[in-house]
């Protein structure tokens, strides 16, 4: 049994289970309840917030490729690849990402892995910024809440800083790597040393990455912030529209607990079962009851996965039009 069906398979006992376990405590009709009763205006909004936020993901890249591939040609990509990325298991839809930017604009494997891992880095800044600063502004957390915000922050701080000093120590990082494995004998492997290669053009190209401007990191990091204000600016609005009062930092503070689940290694088919357990955790530590998190968090998901597949599908068109020409 090859590794990719022994990870499908995974993930989907992991969605059967979690989504079993989450409907045993609610009646499913409540979700169709919940979903019935968001206005149409609302739903409209929430769809603008969100297609916003992949207006700034092109700009990221806009600004990691130098400038040198069109926001619209990367607003395509980020379409299909951020569908593609909901709905394969384990977040392995980021290789189209890779795959599209080889394919469309004959850029490397290795240039595509450190792309993706440069936004998400600053994707886990900016995140983590807005959810600490949310923290700060409710104020009101009980003693059992706390103490799993610091191990959050504890978390999170570790996996910046861990993936920071990858990114700045660039090929020097290979080069420990490179006496690692000849100081267990492993340098006169075959597979060994086409590891180590491929490690090393990474790094390689971590340096080039580097060498931007200084201004580009600022611009980074602005249009990750535009990302996620955009995304918590749509969850606020879904949010209340679901009946569920609250004010903006509280739903930062609630949606950050399923945002959190997408980098975990375990995923459910489609995030389903994850992403709504994250989504019950948040919300209940903001005060909400088990049943009203629970029906709210499948209702989340079932919209933004209809919000998805129409840029996804806007995304695919576009891409076959551009392939037929």
């Amino acid at each position: 049994m090859t590794k990719k069906i022994v990870s499908t398979l995974f993930a989907i006992i992991i969605t059967v289970v979690l989504v079993a376990v989450l409907f045993s405590q609610i009646n499913a009709h409540d979700i169709f309840i919940v979903i019935k009763g968001i206005g149409p205006i609302s739903l409209l909004i929430g769809f603008i917030l969100y297609s916003f936020s992949y207006v700034f993901r092109s700009l990221r890249f806009y600004f990691l490729l130098n400038k040198e591939i069109g926001i619209k040609d990367l607003f395509e990509i980020i379409c299909v690849h951020n569908m593609a990325n909901n709905v394969l298991p384990a977040r392995t839809g980021e290789l189209s990402f890779v795959y599209l930017l080889k394919k469309l604009h004959n850029r490397t494997i290795a240039e595509g892995v450190v792309l993706l891992t440069m936004a998400r880095v600053f994707d886990l800044i900016a995140v983590s910024l807005m959810f600490f600063v949310s923290v700060y502004e409710i104020k009101s957390m009980s003693t059992e809440i706390m103490d799993i915000v610091l191990l959050i922050a504890l978390f999170m701080f570790s996996l910046i800083i861990t993936l920071v000093l990858l990114i700045y120590s660039g090929t020097t990082f290979s080069r420990y790597v490179w006496r690692l494995f000849a100081a267990l004998r492993l340098d006169d492997n075959d597979r060994a040393v086409f590891v180590l290669s491929k490690i090393t053009h990474l790094m390689e190209n971590f340096d080039k990455i580097k060498k931007l401007r200084k201004i580009v990191f600022i611009e980074l990091i602005l249009s990750s912030l535009g990302v996620w204000l955009s995304m918590y600016f749509f969850n606020y609005v879904l949010v209340n529209a679901m009946n569920i009062h609250m004010s903006y930092s509280l739903v930062v503070f609630a949606t950050s607990f399923a945002i959190f689940t997408t980098i975990l290694p375990i995923q459910g088919i489609g995030g389903f079962g994850t992403l709504e357990g994250g989504w019950v955790i948040g919300f209940v530590a903001a005060g909400l009851t088990k049943e009203v998190a629970i029906s709210s968090g499948f209702s989340y998901h079932i919209i933004i996965l209809v919000y998805f597949l129409i840029l996804g599908g806007w995304g695919s068109l576009m891409l076959k039009l551009k392939d037929q020409r």
